[in-house]
């Protein structure tokens, strides 16, 4: 079993790289990240805190901020996955 210490490491970096997914597709949207909470009915910073790796996501919100990104909710999972180290 990992330690404690690599599974929160490895959370962190997987919420930065899904906030970074996130990010490109609004940007392809040409949308702010106000306007992106407001399709998905936020009137706060909703979508920063998720670009910055910063909001972890309930399904409920994963499925909301999909719709208002026009993509598939396993897309913006899909473009986060890490990459497996390179071979020695």
């Amino acid at each position: 079993m990992p330690a404690h210490d690599d599974v929160k490491s490895r959370k962190a970096e997987f919420l930065m790289a899904f906030g970074e997914s996130a990010r490109a597709r609004r940007a392809a949207l040409g949308l702010t990240q106000r306007q992106l909470d407001a399709l998905m009915g936020y009137r706060g910073k909703f979508s920063g805190g998720v670009e910055r790796g910063t909001r972890n996501l309930t399904l409920d919100n994963l499925y909301l901020l999909a719709a208002a990104l026009e993509a598939d909710p396993r897309d913006l999972l899909k473009g986060s996955q890490q990459q497996p180290p390179p071979a020695p």
